[in-house]
């Protein structure tokens, strides 16, 4: 639910707050020292820092569902609030001042996700599952702007032909209770000063932007959650022998920071590659920890060698 919400985001400050996706980056990361010197372009970042649940707007009573001559009941939704940090960075201050307007404009103006951008989160939705035909179908409800309707997305969705993982995930964003959103006050945006503390950096001109989302506490988990970020590896012979497997990923990009897609990543001297998608990312499982060499082919045959220690805060790639 929480990536899907990003999506939307990034669509809305982006295509409504109309400033170029091919210059400016809007990222979701803990901005860290060591990432903020990672970057290669002006960047608008948002970071969940506090996840909490919005008690005043519990409900006690559980929904009664009526059918068949039988009644159920269902629990009734949970709000949680999603705090986030939102920060420009740019090397030229008054780029960061332009950027940082800007965002606080768009932000403003929509005190729920528009449609359009909803839309273009569940066309990832879909293309992640495979569905091209709603993808293209739901990227051209995106496309349409002002004039898309929740209703519109509703619709598309009841008749979508998508399986029940892509299905729940999309209604997550378009059913009742929506998602709203909110620049908090400004007692209430003190909180930054502690969150700038815990992250060992100056205090920078931030908003704090609060997103409030639906939990069902009915939600059926048919799938498992994998997260493959470290593997301990232990020999059953030598209980004291173990190896520490990482799953590293970043954004190949060009010179002039455009992330670089059909891009192939490969571990040097070894058989794990992958290819960066539409936006430059990629991602490689089973890195040892120490140091790692990646060779990156460009679609031209060109190949570009990159060194990173590991664990590190950032695994992005610029190519000359």
């Amino acid at each position: 639910m929480i990536a899907d919400v990003h999506l939307a985001i990034r669509h809305m400050i982006l295509n409504r707050g109309l400033i170029p996706a091919d210059e400016v980056d809007v990222r979701f990361e803990r901005p860290t020292k060591e990432w903020v010197s990672s970057l290669v372009r002006p960047t608008i970042n948002l970071y969940l820092f506090d996840i909490d649940e919005n008690v005043d707007l519990r409900q006690t009573n559980m929904p009664v569902m009526r059918g068949g001559g039988s009644a159920s009941y269902r629990m009734p939704m949970r709000r949680f609030d999603l705090r986030y940090m939102v920060t420009v960075f740019a090397t030229v201050a008054a780029d960061e001042h332009l950027l940082i307007y800007r965002v606080l404009a768009t932000l403003l103006r929509f005190p729920s996700l528009p449609p359009s951008s909803l839309a273009a989160a569940m066309a990832v939705i879909a293309g992640r599952e495979g569905y091209v035909a709603e993808e293209a179908r739901f990227m051209a409800l995106a496309g349409a702007g002002e004039r898309t309707t929740l209703r519109d997305l509703r619709s598309a969705l009841a008749s979508a032909e998508i399986g029940s993982a892509a299905r729940a995930a999309m209604m997550a964003l378009v059913d009742e209770p929506q998602v709203t959103t909110k620049i908090a006050t400004a007692e209430e945006s003190l909180r930054l000063l502690d969150v700038w503390n815990a992250l060992e950096q100056a205090p920078r001109a931030s908003l704090l932007y609060v997103v409030t989302v639906p939990v069902d506490l009915d939600i059926v988990i048919d799938s498992p959650l994998v997260l493959t970020r470290t593997l301990r590896v232990r020999q059953r012979t030598d209980a004291a022998a173990s190896t520490e497997l990482l799953r590293i990923g970043g954004t190949v990009r060009d010179h002039a920071g455009a992330p670089l897609s059909g891009v192939t990543v490969a571990i040097e001297g070894g058989a794990i590659e992958t290819v960066t998608d539409s936006e430059g990312r990629y991602a490689l499982s089973h890195i040892p920890l120490g140091e790692v060499t990646l060779r990156v082919t460009r679609p031209d045959g060109s190949v570009h060698i990159a060194t990173f220690a590991t664990p590190s805060d950032s695994y992005d790639i610029l190519l000359d």
